[in-house]
């Protein structure tokens, strides 16, 4: 299933995804300064000058009123927001503002919540105003309260009628009760947009959606308010998914993880960490691109993935491409319990329960989102003792040669290891291509009862650290570089084979 790109357009929805995502508002938010520098004045006038202020916040739906409003004391400390619900009839908000001012904060703001577009009656539009004019006058009333406004005529009504009722005992002077609300500045959209998308899409920006600069740039231009431009945005992402996916409706999407194994666990996590994002692992797709960007050389699969530059990051997204750790411990309890024989005579300690490997494997990172089962455990790994590391080392001698044996040892440890936690799925090695019309056979396939088709393609590596007077040192192959490029030209492969 091809997700769809997530950029809430309404403060409210913004909140509601920001805690399910548990993502910081704060960095998602933008400060407006414009409005802010407004709101200060304003205040330093209540402050100043003994009496409450309202004043029309006016701008077009979606350049983010409410959500400037709701998030200013993140960028303004003086400032305490207190909504006033619609569901208050006008005369009702005022005796809501008078009780909830009997104890005056300084720097209090009420805001006229969901009122944009509202229908108004002009007599009870003065009594409005003449009661606020009343409550200003008193220590109660030293507040400020902001109507963010959408409707021009209703605003042009509201600000006749305070000027009428109470001239600047209601409004400032100078502004007649009106503020011009522009929002941010266009420029500022596509950044915001990037890091709203990377909040709540599990790190992922703009771009792995198919939504690079040169996509955006029309959309834009196009764009009134940074609502409109999360709009265009959300309907071309899904006009990309579309048409990805009938590219592919008779082939099935794969998820791409790689498994990197090695002998020292410190080492291992080092690398992954570099090239990963999140705690799923996620491959750092922004890494890769800036990978593509930097080199020079067309050659070979750098040379091929700069050719899809613009689908770079697309493409890893759709595919799902994941990258994690194999630790010692996992692998050999892996070959113990299910290699052959070749595999098992590089041992010195040739067999364990397949019941050992499962649970062993049942930790790893990778299986438990695979299984679904993830849990706190899967956040430390296990460092592995030298006699462990030491008999990772005598079978990844074999890797070159034998690479086969050990992904079918592996394969059957994940097959067991899903069986016991109550997972249906069926689990292939070295022997069944991805589809009909595939060319590819993945190392190992794990095709879900749930409808998810998993290729696990493991990589036996080493630092290079031998065993004395039997296995000499060598240079590593487990450095960032080194699975870097394994990562590119293997996730190649299935590009490749897709079509795509």
């Amino acid at each position: 299933m091809i997700s769809n790109l997530l950029l809430p357009k309404r403060f409210e929805s913004l909140q509601d995804a920001a805690i399910e995502k548990e993502a910081d508002l704060t960095q998602i938010v933008r400060k407006v300064p414009n409005a802010t520098e407004r709101v200060e004045q304003l205040l330093r006038q209540v402050v100043n000058g003994g009496l409450g202020r309202f004043e029309l916040f006016v701008g077009p739906s979606g350049s983010g009123k409410t959500t400037f409003l709701s998030t200013l004391p993140r960028f303004y400390a003086g400032a305490h927001i207190t909504p006033i619900s619609d569901k208050l009839t006008l005369s009702e908000a005022v005796s809501e503002i008078r009780n909830l001012g009997s104890s005056p904060v300084e720097g209090q703001i009420f805001v006229m919540l969901e009122r944009d577009n509202p229908e108004l009656v002009e007599s009870e539009l003065r009594s409005f105003f003449e009661e606020l004019r009343r409550l200003f006058r008193t220590r109660a009333g030293r507040v400020l309260v902001i109507w963010p406004i959408t409707d021009e005529k209703s605003a042009h009504l509201i600000q006749e009628t305070a000027w009428a009722v109470g001239s600047d005992s209601i409004v400032d002077f100078a502004s007649h009760g009106r503020y011009e609300f522009t929002g941010l500045p266009k420029s500022a959209y596509f950044e915001v947009a990037d890091i709203t998308a990377r909040s709540l899409n599990s790190g992922q920006g703009l771009e792995a959606f198919g939504l690079g600069s040169d996509v955006v740039k029309p959309m834009l231009q196009r764009s009134e308010t940074i609502s409109q431009f999360y709009s265009l945005l959300e309907a071309k992402s899904q006009e990309l998914n579309n048409a990805f996916g009938d590219t592919l409706k008779e082939r099935r999407l794969p998820s791409v993880w790689i498994l990197v194994g090695g002998d020292d666990t410190r080492e291992l996590s080092l690398t992954v960490a570099n090239l990963t994002q999140g705690t799923e692992k996620r491959i750092d797709i922004d890494r890769m691109i800036a990978v593509l960007d930097a080199s020079d050389s067309t050659t070979g699969y750098l040379g091929e993935w700069r050719k899809k530059r613009h689908q770079v990051a697309f493409l890893l997204r759709h595919l799902d491409v994941r990258l994690f750790e194999l630790t010692p411990n996992v692998a050999v309890s892996a070959i113990r319990a299910f290699g052959d024989s070749v595999l098992t005579d590089k041992l010195v300690k040739k067999k364990e329960s397949a019941v050992n490997a499962s649970s062993a494997i049942q930790v790893a990172r990778f299986f438990q989102l695979l299984a679904g089962t993830v849990s706190s455990n899967a956040a430390t790994i296990r460092p592995a003792s030298s006699d462990t590391a030491d008999e990772y080392k005598r079978v990844q001698q074999l890797a070159s040669k034998s690479d086969k044996a050990l992904n079918k040892a592996l394969a059957a440890c994940i097959e067991r290891g899903l069986a016991d936690v109550g997972v249906g799925a069926t689990v292939t090695a070295e022997q069944r291509k991805l589809d009909p019309k595939s060319n590819l056979q993945p190392d190992v396939m794990v095709d879900l009862a749930d409808g998810r088709l998993v290729c696990i393609e493991p990589t036996w590596r080493t630092t290079g650290k031998g065993i004395i007077s039997e296995i000499p040192e060598q240079q590593s192959s487990m450095t960032v570089g080194h699975i870097q490029q394994y990562l590119l030209s293997k996730v190649l492969e299935y590009v490749n084979d897709l079509g795509v």
